[in-house]
């Protein structure tokens, strides 16, 4: 996809989920998402985190406990899950059309709206139709190798994704086939999608829950030094 072509989708994306968001009544918005931890009004909150907080802020929460970007990001996510979800849907709405993104990643945002978008309709029971386009290119920059922050690059390694709803592949080794969308979502570890898909599925299940075994030599090895 085209930058241009990038901006359009992700305006999109912000505003149909601003609408969806809109619409959920308090017990919908309290379910638990597929994102570990977060509710859909989370989530809701989360996407509009690159509005409001900094890569130098996030950098700098990192450095306090828990020590991690990533428990900087749910420490934040909460925090700005406080807000009311009328704020967060204007918010989505206003800024809609925003370029920011992360250097040299300008697709990185839509990735983000796709994969949270359905973190938070799965577990309503919401479908949307994604354009098989945006999928392809969310798992193109995916399994490139530079999707610094979404999947560990080992996690891909040696497999490759081959699109049962398009004319589409990516990577190389042994197959896991199935919907784009399906694919997009195990590969970044939504553990619902693994029944969606057929071939190598378990090689992928395992990178993203090692078997107890591999569990317990990754300790042994840790505590060797």
């Amino acid at each position: 996809m085209s930058d241009p072509a990038i901006i359009r989708a992700i305006t999109r994306e912000r505003l149909a989920l601003a609408t969806m968001f809109e619409e959920l009544d308090a017990r919908q918005l309290a379910t638990p998402s597929l994102c570990e931890g977060w509710t859909v009004h989370d989530v809701a909150a989360h996407l509009t985190m690159p509005f409001n907080v900094s890569g130098a802020k996030l950098l700098w929460n990192a450095l306090v406990e828990p020590m991690s970007i990533s428990g900087a990001m749910n420490r934040l996510t909460k925090e700005q899950g406080r807000r009311p979800i009328e704020g967060i849907v204007a918010q989505l709405r206003d800024q809609a059309g925003n370029r920011k993104h992360p250097p040299g990643m300008p697709i990185a945002p839509l990735v983000d709206l796709i994969v949270h978008g359905e973190d938070v309709r799965r577990p309503l029971g919401i479908t949307a139709d994604v354009p098989f386009n945006q999928v392809a290119a969310a798992m193109t920059f995916v399994t490139g190798g530079r999707a610094v922050g979404f999947a560990p690059g080992a996690r891909l390694r040696g497999l490759q994704f081959v699109a049962t709803d398009g004319d589409r592949h990516w990577g190389h080794g042994q197959v896991v086939h199935g919907p784009a969308l399906s694919m997009l979502l195990a590969a970044l570890g939504r553990r619902v999608a693994f029944a969606e898909l057929g071939g190598a599925v378990q090689v992928l299940r395992d990178r993203i829950d090692p078997p107890a075994d591999a569990r317990k030599r990754r300790g042994r090895r840790s505590a060797a030094g």
